[in-house]
């Protein structure tokens, strides 16, 4: 039931009017005063605590806990790889340690700027997460059945074959010191191989030229084969597999790291015409 006041209670003059008036605002701004604490501290609270990557002006340096507001973290400074979460457990402990956890307002400001906003937008460009394409990989046995598809049986080379000096004939009349000087000088120089070729076949050029016979296949581009993983069984020179300086057939073998044999071929190197 509304209370009524009785008109002898009334104010009765300017003063008394004012004055009650004045009262009835003041009672009234307190209790705006306090509403508005009262959503302050709730926006407090939903809050959280992250550990900044980078130096925020108004905020902190990079390392530090400062609280934010979700919006923000979610929207921006999380793509941007401004900020990361702070795991529950690890807030936990920092609590425990008495770890700072407030904003440094006064961080990155000079005297002479206008306040900043709120919501700082961070200075550099923001970066789009990329994810790397992944592939699967092949297994040893796979790889080596491709291996087996695409390649020939022989691969073929071409090397310029190195001449062979011609044996001088017997000059008539020259004196036995002049023969036993050209046999020396002769016997000096080392004699090339029969056959011998300029420069070499090595597995680096067998390598490369599988690779180029697996790259007509989409699945067989994908092999991984390496120098290491080819190695020449015969017509190489002693302690050295790795290359051939000769015309002639000679076998290689090519194992993948993990399979169970390793494949033979044969590396046919004819004379360059």
């Amino acid at each position: 039931m509304a209370s009524t006041i009785r008109p002898s209670l009334l104010p009765q003059c300017t003063s008394c009017i004012r004055r009650v008036t004045r009262r009835g605002l003041d009672q009234w701004g307190q209790q705006q005063q306090t509403r508005n604490i009262s959503k302050a501290a709730k926006e407090a609270e939903r809050n959280i605590v992250v550990k900044l990557r980078e130096d925020i002006p108004r905020f902190g340096r990079a390392g530090s806990y400062v609280p934010i507001n979700p919006a923000l973290m979610r929207n921006k400074w999380f793509p941007a790889r401004v900020a990361d979460y702070v795991p529950a457990v690890q807030l936990k402990q920092l609590k425990a340690q008495d770890v700072d956890m407030n904003r440094d307002a006064t961080f990155g400001v000079k005297a002479t700027l206008e306040e900043a906003e709120e919501e700082v937008e961070v200075s550099r460009p923001r970066q789009h997460y990329v994810r790397p394409i992944e592939i699967e990989q092949l297994s040893a046995e796979r790889s080596m059945e491709l291996i087996d598809t695409f390649v020939p049986p022989t691969i073929d080379f071409a090397r310029q074959l190195i001449e062979q000096e011609k044996t001088e004939t017997k000059r008539y009349g020259a004196s036995n010191a002049a023969d036993i000087l050209n046999f020396a000088m002769s016997a000096s120089k080392p004699k090339p191989l029969e056959n011998a070729i300029y420069g070499s076949v090595s597995t680096a050029d067998i390598v490369a030229t599988i690779k180029s016979a697996l790259a007509h296949n989409d699945e067989a581009a994908r092999v991984i084969l390496a120098e290491n993983d080819v190695h020449f069984v015969s017509g190489h020179e002693e302690g050295d597999t790795s290359k051939v300086k000769q015309l002639g057939m000679f076998k290689v073998e090519i194992g993948v790291p993990g399979a169970a044999q390793p494949l033979t071929r044969q590396v046919r190197i004819r004379a360059k015409e």
